[in-house]
């Protein structure tokens, strides 16, 4: 059996999650409580993003690693924010039932 952290562990102790895709030569800091709003706890790291590199989408070159901030990252490391998650409307398919019904606020 072998230790595979999870996203709560991690936003718990405050980790910086670096991750880093050696296809497209990319690598990016992630602070962990910044995912909880986008993934469970419970979520193992290895599972975020699916597994694979966000820009590329390749797995085989994907590789995501957890560490304490230190105090030299202080205005140094760059790290992706969530500022926001965008909203789509969401969609359900069910039979027509024949009845007509009017547009809000107006005449139909």
């Amino acid at each position: 059996m072998f230790y595979r952290p999870r996203l709560g562990q991690a936003a718990d102790k405050g980790l910086i999650l670096i991750g880093k895709c050696n296809l497209c030569r990319r690598a990016r800091a992630y602070i962990a409580t910044d995912l909880l709003q986008l993934y469970h706890r419970d979520t193992y790291l290895d599972d975020l993003f699916g597994g694979c590199c966000p820009r590329c989408g390749k797995s085989d070159f994907w590789r995501l690693r957890q560490r304490y901030p230190s105090n030299s990252d202080v205005g140094m490391l760059t790290v992706r924010k969530l500022i926001g998650i965008k909203r789509t409307p969401q969609w359900r398919d069910e039979l027509y039932d024949g009845a007509m019904q009017k547009p809000a606020g107006g005449e139909a």
